[in-house]
């Protein structure tokens, strides 16, 4: 090949890149660029001057001049078209571990950690003006990240998806309540270390001895979540959820399970010049997240904030702690999750 071939070669690729290059970078100032034709100016009677409002064809949750600031813990009362992806990492420290019996001789672990992450990903379609469909894939995982609370806490995994329906029920200017129907579908992994080893060591392997075991989850839900405005700048949010359906410990059956929580949100742009929206909240749940090993309700605080500078986008950063009973604990595990969330409305 001519050098002269080869400098052509060469110049086409840095054109194909700085072309991907440019585009790129275009798509992404689109999606942060400021929308302008979905503002308007507050009412003069409010007595809010230089407070901008969203427009009434705004997509993101509103009602009564006030912008929602949706929490994970709480599904939305409102019936919109959104796609959402939320990725969050979470750890508790210094968990103290309980003494293991294997052949006769107990052995004690120190503290340990373990790691929590997860993945969601969630699609929910507005059929008619009271009625939406969703689904939502997700993907939890639970491991110690050391040698001692790897061996004691073992692995686990849950995937699985959600398949509901949204219906409004009733609304006024300040006021939604809107009813749900949900089915998920969930597949639980788990790897036993202590369990295999406490198996080998009575009776040698054999073919009972399983390290990697598997169960499926199916469990139905149904309940209301409603939407309050008590002032523009404030509102609030509740759920509350009754199930039925297997448990991933299998020596227990099938069960009831019990889900409630409510949020408060603050609209900022109503005090301060900047977009965001902050929110705060409580739940408590017995449906199984990620581990046959905890038991009991889960008690979950969440704190977030959201970018609320577009009519069709929230991106919102939210922190979590959770509490929940581990068998063969004495007190219960606290752990922190951070989570990005991003929601895009059509």
């Amino acid at each position: 090949m001519s050098i002269e071939i080869r400098r052509m070669m060469i110049r086409k690729i840095a054109q194909t890149r700085s072309c991907w290059l440019g585009v790129s970078l275009a798509l992404g100032l689109s999606v942060l660029a400021p929308t302008k034709a979905v503002t308007q100016r507050a009412p003069s009677d409010a007595g809010e001057s230089g407070i901008q409002a969203l427009a009434p064809r705004a997509a993101a949750p509103e009602m009564a001049d006030h912008r929602f600031t949706s929490t994970s813990i709480i599904r939305s009362p409102f019936v919109r078209t959104y796609y959402k992806n939320s990725l969050g990492v979470g750890a508790t420290s210094g968990l103290s571990l309980p003494p293991i019996q294997i052949g006769g001789n107990e052995v004690q672990f120190e503290t340990g950690s373990i790691l929590f992450s997860t993945l969601q990903m969630e699609y929910q379609q507005a059929a008619t003006e009271w009625l939406g469909v969703w689904v939502d894939l997700r993907l939890a995982g639970r491991l110690g990240t050391e040698t001692a609370s790897l061996v004691s806490q073992g692995v686990t995994v849950v995937s699985g998806y959600d398949f509901g329906w949204l219906v409004r029920a009733w609304q006024t200017d300040d006021l939604l309540l809107s009813g749900t129907v949900q089915l998920t579908n969930s597949s639980y992994t788990a790897v036993d270390l202590i369990g295999f080893v406490e198996g080998v060591v009575d009776d040698g392997l054999t073919e009972d001895d399983r390290l990697v075991f598997s169960a499926p989850l199916m469990i139905g839900t149904a309940g209301f979540s409603c939407a309050w405005v008590p002032s523009r700048t404030v509102g609030v949010t509740a759920a509350t959820n009754l199930g039925y359906g297997e448990s991933a410990d299998r020596s227990s059956g099938s069960k009831w399970y019990l889900d409630v929580g409510a949020a408060v949100d603050l609209d900022l742009r109503r005090n301060l010049p900047v977009p965001l929206g902050v929110a705060g909240g409580i739940r408590s749940t017995s449906l199984p997240t990620a581990d046959q090993q905890l038991e009991g309700d889960a008690i979950t605080l969440v704190f977030r904030t959201d970018y609320i500078g577009r009519h069709d986008l929230n991106l919102g950063l939210e922190f979590a702690s959770q509490w929940q009973d581990v068998r063969g604990l004495e007190s219960s595990m606290r752990y922190t999750t951070m989570t990005m969330d991003f929601r895009y409305y059509f």
